[in-house]
């Protein structure tokens, strides 16, 4: 567990609550929350199977600190990639991941 609240407090800033109003903290806490929630969320049903232990500091430097060129046009959207990254097929793979979720509308 104490692995747990410290990747929250490094990853996402549960320590640093900047307002002096009790009210501002618990928003900030809140939203602090949701974004660890909302990145949990992203580790059990995107990720490729050998991402899911590691840190969310690893899998933001992976994953979201890549150098690349978007082309969108009116039909498809397509990610270059630089020829040097060395984690290209795991970002293909939580693409297509993140595309195959099939979400219920009620």
């Amino acid at each position: 567990m104490e692995n747990f609240i410290k990747e929250s407090k490094n990853s996402f800033g549960f320590d640093a609550v900047s307002g002096s109003s009790k009210i501002v903290n618990v928003d900030c806490v809140q939203v602090h929350a949701l974004a660890d929630n909302l990145f949990n969320w992203l580790k059990c049903l995107a990720l490729p199977a050998e991402m899911r232990k590691q840190q969310a500091d690893t899998i933001r430097l992976k994953l979201l600190k890549i150098a690349t060129k978007v082309i969108h046009s009116t039909r498809y959207t397509i990610f270059k990639l630089c020829s040097s990254c060395s984690y290209k097929d795991e970002f293909y793979e939580t693409l297509e991941n993140i595309q195959n979720l099939q979400p219920e509308l009620e």
